[in-house]
Formats: structure tokens, sequence, C-alpha cells
């Protein structure tokens, strides 16, 4: 375990030049990508996810909380300093003396304790990468949410247009017809009440659009609100099996943030345990002696250690630290993995059968909201059937519509959310 936990944590020093190479890249190519987006282009969800998670203050924010836990792990992995001292004593009078001494020392730190705690750092600047990894995954997730949410809107203002458009073809058959004098006033008037709830409808749903896509632009940092999406609502097929998101769980970032954590507190504890051995001072130097009653000068060498005596424990409120740390960081991944592993199951199953739900909703549907239409105008134009049914079987066809989407957006709900607990499709 703990030579495991000692290599993965060494090869973490390199960790913040490469994640600041990488966000310039991630900022350059959405930049780019932006700069280069043709007007009226209909944004697509891997370029949503991009555009979230590419914004310039988003980077910034990143990449200066990777350079302080970065400053925090040189500061406590740096070597103490060595001291240079110089001293000069001297006596009066006739047998007076002048001594001078330059001597350079050195503090060593027999238990290594320095050493243990710049690897705690490095322990610990890993869990802020996972961290920093599981909080751009929130923030794929919420993107996904909002552009799915676009996506829904868009679809229901097209169903609404499509039913005030079948009304609007109803009224020039009605009107033709009142002016052949083979229809009542109340057929026009009942239509006029139909196309003026349609358009009430299509109204608030172009309301409830523009609403969306101002949550969308506002998260991928763009001033234009005017932005269309395209794509799929209803996801295209099942997610993986249970198995394999299972093992996904385990390389969920704030897991594996959570055992940074851990290592970090075994090396704070290692390093409090050692509180008996001391620091030891070495020093080398050089020294002179004039000597004015024999009008002399002689030179030589000084050598000296000292160290402190470890009489009483001063690292125990530091183990309490580490020991709490620990308890803390094994509790809250006990909790974290669990939660997950006991909802894991029922969110995939949910997501596979909202998904089939909504497929064979919008099959069936679509059939017989199709024949139904189809009947209903031919027996209307026909005479064989009146205003009324006509009517029924468009606002009929328009909810099973509205309905299919509502099925679909809440499927495709479930997938972002089973995916979010596995990190599957996220960057």
């Amino acid at each position: 375990m703990c030579t495991r936990s000692r290599r993965s944590v060494s090869s973490l020093s390199i960790k913040p030049i490469l994640a600041r190479c990488l966000v310039v890249a991630v900022l350059a190519a959405a930049s780019s990508g932006l700069a280069a987006e043709p007007e009226g282009h209909a944004l697509r969800e891997g370029e949503a996810i991009a555009q979230a998670l590419g914004r310039a203050a988003l980077v910034e924010a990143v990449d200066a909380r990777i350079a302080i836990v970065d400053g925090q792990r040189r500061m406590l992995s740096a070597y103490p300093n060595p001291e240079v001292a110089y001293t000069r004593e001297q006596t009066f009078g006739a047998a007076g003396t002048t001594e001078d001494y330059l001597s350079v020392s050195q503090l060593i730190d027999l238990g290594n304790r320095r050493g243990l705690r710049g690897e705690a750092a490095e322990a610990s600047t890993g869990a802020v990468h996972r961290e920093i990894e599981g909080q751009r995954r929130e923030l794929a997730a919420e993107a996904r949410r909002r552009f799915y949410a676009v996506l829904y809107e868009q679809e229901r203002v097209k169903s609404l247009e499509g039913w005030t458009a079948r009304i609007d073809e109803a009224r020039l058959i009605v009107s033709r017809r009142e002016a052949s004098g083979d229809a009542a006033l109340y057929d026009r008037r009942r239509l006029e009440r139909e196309h003026a709830v349609a358009n009430g409808r299509l109204d608030t749903e172009r309301a409830t659009l523009e609403g969306t896509r101002a949550r969308l632009a506002a998260m991928l940092g763009r001033a234009e609100r005017a932005l269309t999406v395209t794509g799929v609502l209803l996801p295209e097929g099942d997610p993986p099996e249970l198995p394999t998101l299972q093992g996904a769980i385990e390389t969920r970032p704030e897991l594996v943030a959570l055992d940074r954590r851990l290592d970090a507190a075994a090396r704070e504890r290692q390093a409090a345990a050692r509180w008996w051995l001391p620091d030891v001072r070495l020093e080398a130097g050089w020294k002179g002696v004039d000597l004015r009653s024999q009008g002399g000068r002689s030179d030589g060498f000084l050598v000296g250690a000292s160290l402190a005596l470890p009489l009483w424990d001063q690292s125990s409120g530091q183990a309490q630290v580490a020991d709490g740390e620990a308890r803390l960081a094994r509790a809250r991944r006990d909790l974290l993995a669990t939660e997950t592993e006991n909802e894991l199951s029922g969110a995939r199953a949910q997501a596979v059968q909202l998904r089939r739900a909504a497929a064979e909703f919008r099959q069936r549907a679509e059939a017989a909201s199709g024949d139904l239409v189809h009947i209903a105008a031919a027996g209307y134009g026909g005479g064989e059937l009146g205003l009324l049914e006509l009517l029924d079987a468009y606002r009929g066809a328009a909810d099973d519509a509205l309905m299919a989407l509502e099925l679909a957006l809440g499927a495709r709900k479930a997938r972002i959310e089973l995916d979010r607990m596995t990190g599957v499709r996220l960057p």
C-alpha cells in the first residue's frame, strides 16, 4: 500500500506543468472553435460541453488552484538553507587577544519528517487534481442538462407550430365552405377559439425557449442568446451493463481524491510518530587568534554539533490532526461509495425503462395520431364528421407529440444522471 502510494505521489510533481499546458490547449481549442463557428451554426452536445469547460475565467480559476497547491507542496518539501556565521571576540590589555570565527552550519532532519510532509503535500496535490476533475464532470453534466432543455423546448415549439398550421388549414377549408353556404358560423367561431388557444400555448413555449437558451448561453460564456442546438433528445441505446458501470465507479475522481487524502494523512501521521528523533545541527569552520603578548597569530578549524533533547512530545497535536483527517476521509469515502453503489442499479434500471417507454410510446403514438388525423380530415372533407372531431384529432396529435417529448426528456435526464455517477461519456 505504501509503495503504491509513494510511487503515485512522486509522479504528481510534474502534474502542475502538464495541467497548465493542457489548460492552455483547451482554451486555445475552445477559442478557435468559437472564432470559426459560422453564423447560424446549430450547436452540438460535444461543442456545448467543450465551450462550458473552456471558459477563460474557469480555466484561470483551475490554473490558479493548481498553482496554489503546487506552491504549498514546494514550501513543505524545501530543504533548510545552510547558515554562515562570523564572530569576533576581543579582549583588551597587554595580554589581550583577538579571536575570529567563521563557520557554516546545516540542520539535518534525522527523522526525515520534512520528506514525509513533502510526500503528504504531493498526495494532497493529487487529491486536488482529482477534485478538479470531479468538478469538471459536474459542470459537463450541467451543460448537458441545459443543452437538452433547449433541444426539448425547440421540439415543443415545432410541435405546437405544426398544431397551429393544421388549424390554419382547417380555417381555410371552413372559410371556403362558409362562403359556399356549406358551413355554420359556429364552425368558424370554434376554429378561432382553437387558434387562439394554440397561439397562446405557442407563445408560452417560445418564451420558455428563450429562458432556456439564456441559461445555456450564460454557462457557455456567450453573449448572444439566439442560439440553436441540434441533436437527438431520446438516448439512442441502453447504457452499459451493470458490471461495467460498477467498475467505473471505482475510478470516480471523488473517490480517488479521498484515497489521496488518506495517503496524505498517513504520511503526516508517520512524520508525527518520529518526534523522538531530533534535528541535528552540524557546524564547521575557521578560527583565527591574535596574541598581542606574543606578537603572533595562529589559525585553526572548528567543528561542532548540537541537537535538541526530545524530552516532550511536541507532535501530539499534529498526530491528532492527521488521525482526524484520515477518519474524515475514510468516512466520506465509505459514505460516497456505499451511496453510489446502492443507487447505481436503480439509476440504470430507471434509465433503461424510461428510454424504452419513451421509444414505445413515440412509435405507437405517431402511428395512431397520424391515422386519426387522416381519418378526421377525410371525414370532415367528405361531410361525414364534424369540426369537433377534426379539432379533437388535431389536439390529440399535438398532445401525443408533446407527451413523447416529455418522456424523451425524462429518459435523457436519467441517462445524464447515470453518466454523472459513473463518469461515462464525460470528458
